[in-house]
């Protein structure tokens, strides 16, 4: 059961975000910008110290605690974001609702200011109340799934199951995982979009199990909301403020962005249960080896073909599910994964 903590959670974040809005339009209308600076600054600092003391007082529910730890890492990206990868310029023209928007779930801003007026489109409302519906029909199914599994196996330790069972209960968490993200960004984006009339593109810009390699698995079809602030963090806002040090190529620059995200992995396990575990940076950095690996040797292989498809595919599954135990058993291994039923 999740106790009235959520409740205060969600008021306190909502104050948070609501003082930030009113001096962005402060810092907006008298073209303060050093305003603006200062109150991200303690926007930032308010929006991960009290929701993480409020929560760590008062509830020892898993579900909320890995919800603020994943939603911390999540506003600590969007203000950077906004401090040090958009001119004030654009930060003026920045219509409120969009800046609210973009800190909760908006995974990119438009390029300029008449591309604010091309996203609202009076004719959306349709397309996220199907988006609505969509996230809804997979958290049914979820829980479907939830249901007729039992909670022992959901959450015996992986060194108790056989190796074929626990890969199997490895590829069924995998897929849990992609529904849940999909239904959860599905509802947020799709009453976000109904309520402010904006479109939102879906998280997964195509379905990731298909992937015929690494690189387009992580690049091109996994969770666009975090693949974007990595890279803004990873190819631009770090890399411009370490110019004036040392400059980093392109390797430099994907090795962090897998490092960072191992990082983030690491802290939202570290904020729910307390361990950090190190598996989640060594999962990343193996797969960031991988990708080199691909590009070094231009796999797949004729990746226009059937074969060269089927053969980056069985590739990429397998590279995937065989890491598994790095990205799952630390959680698995750490709380009671029946919890979440």
């Amino acid at each position: 059961m999740i106790d009235n903590t959520f409740a205060v959670l969600l008021l306190s974040y909502i104050s948070i975000l609501t003082i930030f809005v009113v001096s962005l339009r402060i810092s907006q209308h008298y073209n303060i910008p050093y305003l603006f600076y200062l109150m991200v600054l303690i926007s930032l600092i308010s929006v991960v110290y009290i929701p993480s003391i409020l929560a760590s007082q008062s509830t020892e529910n898993f579900q909320i605690r890995l919800f603020i730890g994943a939603l911390n890492i999540q506003f600590t990206m969007k203000f950077v974001e906004l401090v040090f990868y958009f001119p004030w310029e654009y930060v003026r023209q920045m219509p409120w609702k969009f800046a609210f928007i973009y800190l909760n779930s908006f995974p990119q801003m438009p390029e300029s200011k008449e591309k604010f007026s091309l996203v609202m489109n009076p004719i959306i409302r349709q397309q996220n109340i199907q988006t609505i519906l969509r996230g809804i029909c997979q958290f049914i199914i979820i829980q479907m799934f939830l249901y007729f599994i039992s909670s022992e196996w959901l959450s015996a330790p992986s060194s108790s199951l056989p190796p074929v069972i626990r890969y199997l209960r490895h590829g069924l968490f995998s897929v849990l995982l992609y529904l849940a993200i999909d239904a959860m960004t599905g509802v947020g984006f799709g009453t976000y979009g109904f309520l402010f009339n904006i479109q939102m593109k879906p998280i997964f810009p195509a379905f990731p199990f298909a992937s015929t390699s690494l690189r387009q698995f992580w690049s091109r079809r996994w969770n666009r909301l975090i693949q974007t602030s990595l890279h803004l963090l990873s190819f631009i806002i770090i890399p411009n403020l370490l110019a004036r040090f040392i400059s980093l190529n392109n390797v430099a620059k994907s090795f962090l962005a897998f490092t960072i995200s191992g990082f983030i992995h690491e802290y939202v396990l570290w904020f729910a249960t307390g361990i950090w575990s190190g598996r989640y940076m060594i999962f990343f950095w193996i797969h960031f080896l991988l990708i080199l690996f691909e590009i070094q040797m231009k796999f797949p292989i004729e990746p226009s073909t059937s074969h060269g498809k089927a053969l980056g595919w069985l590739w990429t599954a397998g590279i995937t599910w065989i890491t598994t135990p790095l990205f799952f058993d630390p959680m698995i291994d750490s709380t009671n994964v029946s919890n979440v039923k």
